[in-house]
């Protein structure tokens, strides 16, 4: 298990949706948001709520188009 602290005004967006993947996290008025992660898929997820939430708005946008363009081989 890895413990992860976020803090940022986003906190509590980045909170209410790791609850929604019930991924184990607390977060209070003016303290960092904490975050056990357990699994590799957790810290991935983390990794994408915190970048959609922080991204700057152009950022997001161009990764959306880019993955638009790759071909899918599934």
């Amino acid at each position: 298990m890895t413990d992860f602290t976020i803090d940022c005004e986003d906190r509590w967006q980045v909170y209410h949706r790791l609850r929604e993947l019930d991924i184990d996290c607390a977060c209070q008025g003016f303290i960092p948001l904490k975050v056990m992660l357990q699994t590799p898929s957790e810290v991935l997820q983390l990794w994408s709520i915190v970048r959609r939430v922080s991204a700057p708005r152009n950022t997001l946008v161009a990764d959306l188009k880019r993955n638009w363009r790759v071909p899918y081989e599934g």
